[in-house]
């Protein structure tokens, strides 16, 4: 069989891209990253070298396709056209022939694709409901777009029930299509409690005890929760790392008052390091639409380091409820409490090798083969 997964500006620590370069280790994948843009970037470079080997002994690879703009008045439809043919023409000369061929999607934007790129069996990947805003805003056009791809790929794999109650609801009346759930996990290469981390100079300079919250600053975050558990536990400090919409920077400093403190993005190898040198890591995200349909990966590899977690009850991390600690949205004095309980909780080994336990079977290389068996189930 022969993969091809879209990745097109998925980050290294995405779900569908840790996927498909695990499958990529035993057999022959194509990552299909951001595409090159001929008008912005103003060249067209040939094939090969818009492609990069992947680790592995099959020739996988990630490859980037060339993009000609779909919304000049007037040539949307033939750029559109344009890329796709092309698109076709690049699979057809990467991929191997004569074998079984799988395409993973992973935006409802794609609908227009899928049954053209010469596939045996279509899956939509969806690891958030990506036809909505992180503030739980639909997006114009792709609920529409979602429905139609719905009506046209073979299988889904989402990341969440309540998102795959989501999708089954946007299925055409009349059509029946499997749905399964994969849920986040971590990559057991990378976060390993065993090891011993240095402190990073980043992190030295925020007093402790230290609350960590890594990934995208946002609207979703539950920022008047974390205000008003600043005031009543003034001994924490809340440390933000990861990308960052615009205004969030200033707002951890102006509602914060020297409690919160911001960091860019690191890298994915770095971030064991910050957890192992924070006191406690948090999930505080609002439970609006597209929260709701998340599966936090930050919480799986808070877990798989021992660290303790907080986080309101978003459902899809109920399934660690002996783990994590739940606090409720806007309510600072709850996020009070439970800082109160981690206190008597810090440094006993026993507690952290028990979070370790919960997440030992959520690791990326068990996933990719649940989600080979889920896939190819079937299939002659």
């Amino acid at each position: 069989m022969s993969w091809v997964f879209f990745a097109l500006g998925a980050k290294p620590t995405s779900s569908r891209r840790e996927v498909a370069e695990r499958i990529a280790e035993n057999e022959f994948v194509v990552i299909i990253d951001r595409p090159i843009s001929v008008v912005r970037d103003r060249k067209a470079p040939l094939l090969k070298e818009r492609c990069n080997h992947l680790t592995g002994e099959k020739g996988s690879r990630h490859y980037r396709p060339l993009h000609y703009p779909e919304r000049l008045p007037g040539l949307g439809r033939i750029t559109k056209l344009m890329n796709r043919v092309r698109l076709q023409q690049e699979l057809n000369r990467l991929l191997p022939r004569d074998c079984k061929r799988i395409v993973c999607f992973d935006s409802p934007t794609q609908d227009h694709l899928v049954g053209k790129l010469g596939e045996d069996i279509s899956i939509y990947l969806a690891i958030d409901d990506k036809t909505l805003t992180v503030w739980g805003e639909p997006i114009h056009g792709e609920l529409e777009a979602e429905k139609r791809l719905l009506s046209k790929v073979d299988k889904a794999v989402c990341v969440s029930e309540t998102l795959a109650k989501v999708l089954r609801s946007r299925v055409p009346n009349g059509r029946t299509l499997p749905i399964q759930v994969l849920p986040n996990a971590y990559d057991e290469r990378i976060f390993d409690p065993k090891k011993d981390y240095a402190e990073p100079t980043s992190i030295a300079d925020i007093p402790r005890p230290r609350i960590l919250v890594a990934g995208h600053v946002s609207e979703r975050i539950d920022w008047e929760g974390i205000i008003r558990v600043s005031q009543l536990r003034p001994n924490w400090h809340w440390a933000f790392v990861g990308p960052a919409d615009s205004g969030m920077k200033e707002r951890i400093a102006s509602t914060l008052c020297g409690h919160g403190f911001y960091h860019p993005e690191i890298p994915v190898s770095e971030v064991p390091s910050w957890i192992a040198h924070s006191d406690v890591c948090a999930v505080p995200y609002r439970l609006n639409a597209f929260t709701l349909c998340s599966n936090p990966l930050k919480a799986i590899e808070y877990l798989a380091m021992g660290a303790p977690v907080l986080s309101t009850k978003i459902p899809s991390l109920e399934r660690y409820h002996g783990v994590i600690e739940w606090v409720n949205e806007g309510d600072g004095e709850s996020y009070a409490k439970v800082l109160d309980a981690f206190t008597n909780q810090l440094g006993h080994r026993e507690v952290e090798a028990f979070r370790q336990r919960a997440v030992a079977g959520d690791s990326w290389g068990i996933r990719a083969n649940q989600f080979k068996g889920i896939v190819v189930n079937g299939i002659p």
